[in-house]
């Protein structure tokens, strides 16, 4: 049978049409059966068929008592009048109309005894109605009265005939009626069979249905109830699954904190050239790995819908041109050519999460960099027309294009085209997939257009509403570091080579620091003595990061405020929020760096605005401010200011220079100009902030001599400046001054190290 009479599949709108077409069939019969016998009804009340033999009977009765009457008045002795007997004709005559005028006389005038009566009485009536008009002759003249009794003895078979064909008339409309009645009343039976057996056909498919609902019913509810365990397996697995990620973060996380902690410690100006380069190239492949493992962690955040924004105002222009900054050293090394421009009709702030924004930017530039042989590399920002809020970036390169399959698949996860360029490039195939995500989280997206040989353009939406400048007193400013406040910290800490790496770390800091395993050793000590703040492991033995600063903030008196400072290796959104609600006060990722140490001990207040080490500032432009790091496809090798690195360093002089001396000996030289607290930078620094004029005009003339001579044209410039208005008796813009040298100082070494490196090679 076709599939369309499977009823068990109908829908309401189906079986409402069904039942309305059963309805339709079986009452339309019966209501034209009503609709008949309304009419017979009528007809029998407007014709009046019963009448017809009345009426032929009485014209037949008054004739009689006409012939009566007659006789009567032709007797000697008679009383009846003739006045009486006048009454009596006319009371016939009307009996006349009435049967020639009854509404259906179609049923007699067809028949030969209606056309004879009919006739006999009209001869009649001609004959009467003459004699009655001379009274006097009917009753002297008996010949006249005899005349009018023969006409009535003529008339009489007549209408007895014609009462007759009356009465037949009425048995066939009669027998025709019963039989039309009988006709009805089997339709009526044959109907009310049909109505009823289609009503018992449409009860057994309704309870049929019935019983398949029912059965469905169970099914569905069968299945909603496996569903129910399918959901509670998978949201057990989706927790499993962001424990592992927690744990695996943590394990593979924590050896990178001894791992990068024990290669920083490593990087002194005493090794030779082939340990710098052996050290060069371990932290390379330590933060390349670090790179993917972030790359994996962000996917898998993004799966399970932890990754959340973070928007706050950020100063757009100079986000732009941190990322030109740290892309123009990658793109110099491969020769090319890096611009970055910003339209003038950029807003100044936006509320974004800049740490994403510049994921974002960093992946696009990166990739653009990596597969462009020769050429250029061009970023455009501006805004989006007909949006307020719309902000577009677009990068395009020269490099080697994709064809339309490469492009159509490029945002698929781990892919990479057959191609020995690419597959020599390198990378997880992630990045791209990952900064689409963010984008489309921004309320935006990136679309590639691209072709082989030709080049890619790289177009990224996002919508980044504007904002008003956040307050002054929440940005960190950079001074001398020189001023100091030794600390009381402990650590916990469960993994052996982190405990060493933060004993140098925090020893070279200056501070004074007590070392325990676990959380519970940690809520021991913390109440025998007090300490400025406490580090703890996010992961730890016997009572982790968060439950011991819980039991912390129990604690009674000044011990339940100490600053708690949560390091961990746990990447998962959750957690910091978690943390906030036990009472962490700040955070830092792992592998642990000096600056992001130095940065939470700031924010928690332990440290003054001062005591910030110069290169924090630069160090601040790019690193996160969540615990994700950047991936090793966003962060290049070596960080550089936005001049290139002629405007920093005369590379001629400096070699000139370098070239005559051993290394050692040179190293102890940079120290005169850099190393606090008697390096000419620092005292200069300090100088700047006693706004003492003779003294800074003597420490800016003998760094700008020292630094000339070395061909550190940066820093040269800044001293001469400095030096200038210092002479002429106008006082410097100290934060500004003291923020440049900073500035000048960090970009110097790291041009240095790489002419070294260069020279070396």
């Amino acid at each position: 049978m076709s599939s369309r009479w499977n009823v068990s599949g109908w829908s309401r709108r189906q079986w409402g049409l069904a039942i309305a077409f059963v309805i339709l069939v079986t009452l339309t019969p019966l209501g034209w059966i009503q609709w008949q016998q309304v009419r017979m009804l009528q007809d029998v009340s407007r014709n009046q068929v019963d009448s017809i033999m009345w009426q032929a009977y009485q014209l037949e009765y008054e004739l009689f008592r006409l012939d009566d009457s007659l006789q009567q008045f032709g007797e000697p002795d008679t009383t009846l009048a003739f006045a009486d007997l006048q009454e009596r004709y006319d009371v016939f005559f009307s009996r006349i109309q009435l049967v020639t005028d009854m509404p259906r006389k179609d049923l007699l005038e067809p028949t030969a005894a209606y056309g004879e009566a009919i006739a006999e009485v009209r001869a009649f009536t001609t004959l009467a109605d003459r004699i009655f008009a001379q009274p006097g002759d009917l009753k002297a003249d008996a010949a006249t009265l005899h005349a009018l009794q023969e006409a009535i003895t003529r008339l009489k078979p007549k209408l007895h005939q014609l009462t007759r064909e009356g009465n037949r008339a009425v048995a066939r409309i009669v027998d025709e009626r019963n039989l039309q009645l009988r006709d009805q009343s089997i339709l009526v039976m044959i109907l009310s069979g049909l109505q009823a057996g289609m009503l018992v056909i449409l009860l057994s498919v309704l309870v049929g249905h019935v019983r398949r609902q029912r059965k469905e019913n169970l099914k569905l509810r069968a299945l909603s109830k496996e569903l129910e365990i399918a959901r509670d397996q998978a949201e057990a697995a989706n927790h499993g699954k962001s424990i592992f990620l927690a744990n695996m973060s943590h394990e593979i996380r924590t050896p990178f904190q001894g791992l990068m902690g024990m290669l920083n410690l490593l990087d002194d100006p005493r090794l030779n050239n082939q340990q710098k380069d052996y050290l060069h190239t371990a932290r390379d492949s330590a933060m390349h790995l670090l790179g993917v493992l972030n790359d994996i962690l962000d996917v898998s955040t993004m799966e399970s819908g932890t990754l959340k924004l973070s928007p706050a105002p950020t100063h757009l222009r100079d986000l732009v041109q941190e990322v030109e900054g740290l892309m123009q050293v990658s793109a110099r090394d491969k020769g090319l050519t890096l611009l970055v421009s910003a339209a003038n009709d950029l807003p100044e702030w936006v509320s974004a999460d800049a740490t994403r924004v510049r994921q974002i930017m960093f992946n696009l530039l990166s990739n653009a960099i990596k597969f462009t042989s020769v050429g250029s590399v061009i970023a455009e920002i501006k805004r989006q027309r007909d949006s307020t809020d719309g902000i577009v970036i677009r990068v395009r390169d020269s490099g080697m294009g994709m064809d339309a399959d490469t492009v159509q698949n490029l945002f698929t996860r781990f892919y990479q085209a057959d191609n020995s360029l690419r597959r020599r490039a390198g990378g997880t195939g992630l990045g791209l997939e990952i900064s689409r995500n963010l984008a489309r989280m921004m309320d935006g997206d990136i679309v590639a257009q691209s072709k082989p040989g030709v080049g890619s353009i790289f177009t990224v939406t996002l919508r980044l509403p504007v904002c008003d400048a956040p307050d002054n007193k929440a940005l960190v400013p950079m001074g001398d570091h020189r001023h100091h406040r030794r600390l009381r910290i402990l650590v916990a800490e469960d993994h052996a080579i982190n405990l060493k790496y933060m004993s140098i770390l925090l020893e070279r800091m200056g501070h004074d620091a007590v070392f325990c395993e676990n959380g519970q050793e940690a809520l021991g000590l913390i109440q025998m003595q007090p300490y400025d703040v406490v580090l703890l492991d996010y992961h730890m033995p016997v009572l982790d990061g968060l439950a011991t600063t819980q039991a912390i903030r129990a604690l009674k008196g000044s011990a339940s405020r100490t600053k708690v400072i949560l390091v961990t290796a746990d990447v998962v959104n959750d957690t910091r929020k978690r943390a906030i609600e036990v009472g962490v006060d700040e955070f830092t990722s792992k592998p642990l760096q000096a600056t992001d140490l130095q940065l939470a001990l700031l924010h928690c207040g332990l440290l003054e605005t001062d005591s910030v080490p110069a290169d924090l500032g630069i160090v601040q432009a790019f690193r996160h401010t969540t615990p994700f790091p950047l991936s090793a496809s966003e962060l290049p090798v070596r960080v550089a200011d936005e001049r290139v690195q002629d405007k920093v360093i005369d590379t001629d002089s400096f070699n000139e220079i370098a070239s005559l001396m051993l290394e050692e000996t040179l190293m102890e030289l940079m120290g005169t100009l850099f190393d606090a607290p008697d390096g000419s930078i620092p005292v200069l620094l300090a100088d700047l902030s006693r706004d003492d004029l003779a003294a800074t005009a003597y420490s800016a003339h003998k760094l700008k001599g020292s630094a000339m001579l070395m061909g550190f044209r940066a820093i040269t410039k800044t001293a001469g400046l400095i030096e200038g208005l210092a002479q002429k008796g106008q006082k410097p813009d100290a934060a500004a001054f003291s923020e440049q040298l900073k500035r000048d100082s960090t970009v110097t070494q790291r041009a240095m190290l790489q002419c070294l490196a260069k020279k070396a090679a």
